[in-house]
């Protein structure tokens, strides 16, 4: 079953919540470092403050109706702060922003469809209000299902690019039968060639460079590792989002939510 449109709105302020805490702590490396020549009275009082604002983040959740909602990874990262924070928890709960752009999106909050090219600007936050979610108007509508669907077929495809650019470069032996042979393909990139080539012209990728997906004006197996790792996380988390709002996650459970290609 797929989530409504206040089903869609209340996970979209949860994100709200993940990711503005998130932001408010500095990872634990830099708060190291910041920190090394304090006095365990400054190290102490700053770790208080931290810990208020993350009590101030829960209690606030909680007003709104919205902490039954959360899930246990949220919680446990909502409940964390300063040098008890997770580095993982807390880039992952960052890259959230890719799949709340994507809410808003469906929900109309933004017109268009989010570039695939960068990473989402945090002050698109602003645009979601955070209220009870009872108090919406029942003028709240979700993007036609069909719609939805087809952009999560289309990240699908840049998801299986991603896995395709993985492959080759751990050199995956690739062993076309004869048949492959016949059409011309003879390896792994030759697929990809193929698969690019139908995707601009069906319309569902905007351009192809050397026969391939392109990422901020480069063909996409050409791409250094820091925007290939970039391309992968915005496309993960568009494709999570997609997937959640087509009703793919078992009982609209966000945290099972899968992202298979």
């Amino acid at each position: 079953m797929r989530p409504s449109s206040k089903d869609v709105y209340r996970r979209l302020m949860i994100l709200k919540f993940v990711i503005s805490h998130s932001y408010r702590n500095l990872p634990v490396d830099t708060i190291n470092k910041a920190t090394e020549n304090w006095t365990d009275s400054d190290k102490e009082n700053f770790e208080k403050e931290l810990k208020k604002n993350m009590e101030e983040t829960v209690s606030s959740l909680k007003n709104f109706g919205l902490w039954e909602y959360t899930t246990k990874t949220e919680k446990d990262f909502l409940s964390s702060f300063g040098s008890n924070m997770d580095i993982k928890s807390q880039m992952n709960a960052n890259w959230r922003m890719e799949a709340a752009t994507i809410l808003m999106w469906a929900l109309k909050i933004v017109n268009n469809y989010p570039d695939i090219n960068g990473q989402t600007n945090p002050e698109t936050l602003q645009k979601i209000q955070i209220k009870k979610i009872g108090l919406f108007s029942n003028d709240l509508t979700i993007r036609p299902y069909n719609e939805i669907s087809r952009m999560r077929d289309i990240v699908e495809t840049w998801h299986w690019r991603v896995n395709t650019r993985r492959l080759i470069d751990d050199n995956y032996k690739f062993e076309p039968d004869e048949n492959m042979k016949k059409a011309g393909i003879n390896s792994l990139d030759d697929i990809v060639k193929m698969t690019a080539k139908s995707a601009y012209e069906n319309g569902d990728i905007k351009e192809i460079i050397d026969q391939d997906f392109v990422f901020k004006g480069q063909p996409f197996r050409d791409l250094n590792t820091e925007d290939f790792q970039e391309a992968t996380s915005i496309i993960i988390e568009r494709h999570y989002a997609l997937n959640w709002l087509c009703g793919y996650a078992p009982k609209n459970n966000w945290d099972e939510t899968p992202t298979d290609t």
